[in-house]
């Protein structure tokens, strides 16, 4: 089972490469198989090149986009959740949603599943 510290370290690393635009970084934190549910209810999203377009797809439809942490990583043994902000801005304009990621990692701390609780209609204009 992966350490705690090595968790949310793969967090803060996923958090930072999804914003600085860095694809195979981001990617590199999923294990060969993982899963992704984002939003939970949309269909899922299998291996590498499935979880590849759903980056290619978030960073195309904005000019850019931000995660940004909120609140603690909360680590239970293989698990963890955190909520963070989801802050794009599309067309100048800066947004902001909040977003529950849920996931499970290998022993080395990799990705195995993500689920996001994300409900679009709480994307408002940042303050």
């Amino acid at each position: 089972m992966p350490e705690a510290a090595a968790i949310r370290a793969t967090i803060d690393t996923y958090l930072a490469a999804f914003t600085a635009g860095h694809r195979e970084a981001w990617l590199d934190l999923f294990a060969e198989g993982a899963t992704m549910e984002d939003p939970v209810g949309s269909p899922i999203k299998n291996g590498r090149e499935e979880i590849g377009a759903f980056f290619d797809q978030g960073h195309a439809s904005a000019d850019s986009v931000e995660l940004r942490p909120v609140g603690p990583v909360i680590v239970i043994g293989d698990q963890a959740s955190f909520l963070f902000e989801v802050r794009p801005v599309l067309g100048g304009a800066e947004l902001v949603m909040p977003a529950i990621d849920v996931m499970t990692f290998d022993e080395d701390a990799r990705i195995t599943s993500q689920r996001a609780f994300v409900d679009f209609a709480m994307l408002v204009p940042a303050e």
